[in-house]
């Protein structure tokens, strides 16, 4: 009687490298050490006193839909906010109030805003959920738009950085690359295309196939769940390639080692005739 013995082999086993660098929670506590908090109670109060105020909501359609919004708020998503506010806020005095769903995102576009050179600026403690608990007034129906015009009278200009320093900090830190190279590294050696439009942007403007969607202000708090690796390749799109460097400044300072963004963003994606969707 004869005996065969069979040899099984192990598959091999992949070691995967956590990131060791900031968390979310490390970009909050730097923005709420450098920037100050309000109680809804506060908030308004100054809202009906009648003085110049301005609530900026930074908070997606999603989650408007969801929980309601103030009265007399402004409407900024998160990423926009550094790029749009000299125009929407032409005056650096001016109380401005970052609301968000939380207080998270919020203290840190609060802490942006300082940098910028505003001089009176505060995050909504606990954000909407907070004020909802305290039985404070949300409207629940009706239609948000992003904010176009200016929300506050003239003033003095701020004087600090502006968002062009914050992108150019960016590229000095992470590497953008074309379209074409980025989708050549991506067919190569795998990885993760991020895109971190908002929900209407790529409604409006079309998607890419296979990208994992998070919008930008919700990127440093879920990445880590989404891509486990520190040394999984990282390439990250917005519209135009500004959003795009700010977060991927943010994902390499997390601790991930292989991280570009697509210079010219979707739109140069979409015209050199890569596939969208």
């Amino acid at each position: 009687m004869s005996v065969v013995f069979i040899l099984t082999l192990a598959a091999p086993v992949f070691a995967i490298e956590l990131p060791k660098g900031k968390s979310g929670r490390d970009f909050v506590k730097e923005a709420k050490a450098h920037s100050r908090g309000i109680l809804s109670e506060e908030t308004k109060r100054l809202m009906d006193s009648g003085n110049p105020v301005v609530l900026l909501d930074i908070r997606s359609f999603a989650e408007f839909k969801k929980s309601g919004w103030i009265a007399g708020r402004t409407v900024m998503p998160h990423g926009l906010v550094i790029f749009a506010i000299r125009q929407l806020v032409p005056d650096k005095n001016i109380l401005i109030i970052i609301c968000g769903q939380k207080d998270k995102r919020s203290a840190m576009v609060a802490y942006q805003l300082q940098q910028m050179g505003y001089e009176n600026v505060r995050y909504l403690k606990g954000g909407v959920l907070v004020w909802k608990r305290k039985g404070l007034p949300l409207i629940t129906s009706g239609v948000s738009k992003i904010a176009n015009k200016a929300a506050a009278p003239k003033g003095e200009m701020p004087t600090g950085k502006r968002a062009a320093d914050f992108v150019a900090e960016a590229n000095r830190a992470v590497k953008a690359v074309g379209p074409r190279e980025a989708k050549r590294m991506l067919d190569n050696k795998g990885g993760v295309l991020l895109d971190i439009r908002s929900a209407q942007e790529i409604e409006s403007q079309g998607g890419l196939a296979g990208a994992l969607i998070m919008e930008q202000g919700m990127v440093v708090f879920i990445i880590a769940k989404k891509v486990h690796d520190a040394n999984t390749p990282i390439i990250v799109v917005c519209r135009r390639g500004k959003r795009s460097a700010i977060v991927a400044q943010q994902l390499q300072e997390m601790g991930y080692k292989d991280v570009h963004h697509v210079e010219g963003g979707f739109l140069a994606w979409k015209k050199v005739g890569l596939p969208v969707k």
